[in-house]
């Protein structure tokens, strides 16, 4: 308990000097990091100032690739009539990104799966499960209680215009 006594005001004296040496650094930080430093009083050199940083991006609509080509293509369907683990695999077969938002699934009898926002870039892969799931970049669900293909059945991809991009014929 002596030697505690003996330490304790250099243990205190520790603790008070990295108190002041952090809050200085995040001072200084502050003031040479924030572009609003000095200006808070000002507000039309505020306004300048973010005015002279906004950078307008040209608005661009994502246009769908030529029929004539093939990006994207129906790699397999797997475990047909088996809800648990039936499964439509779809591979990009193009160059750069393809965004496959309002893209369709369709089977035989009209059943209908719609793509949510997504996008595949080259040589990416997304499955598309008939059971209910949470979806990610790489599965999504189509919230079904009964299996949608059967073997024999032909699946088709739609873009979002209803032009046919890939089939499938199950085996």
């Amino acid at each position: 308990m002596d030697k505690f006594r003996r330490f304790l005001p250099f243990i205190l004296l520790n603790i008070l000097i990295s108190a002041l040496t952090t809050l200085i650094v995040l001072w200084v930080w502050d003031a040479t990091h924030n572009p609003s430093a000095g200006m808070a009083d000002d507000p039309q050199a505020l306004l300048q100032t973010l005015q002279a940083t906004q950078v307008e991006q040209p608005t661009q609509q994502p246009t769908l690739p030529p029929l004539d080509r093939k990006v994207i293509k129906i790699e397999n369907v797997f475990a047909a009539g088996d809800l648990e683990n039936e499964v439509v695999v779809l591979k990009r077969s193009g160059s750069g990104i393809l965004d496959l938002t309002g893209w369709r699934l369709v089977d035989e009898s009209n059943r209908t799966f719609v793509f949510p926002t997504l996008s595949l870039n080259t040589d990416g892969a997304v499955q598309v499960f008939s059971k209910a799931g949470s979806n990610t970049v790489i599965a999504l669900y189509w919230h079904q209680t009964r299996p949608v293909w059967e073997p024999g059945e032909t699946v088709l991809l739609l873009d979002p215009d209803g032009n046919p991009r890939d089939s499938y014929t199950i085996p």
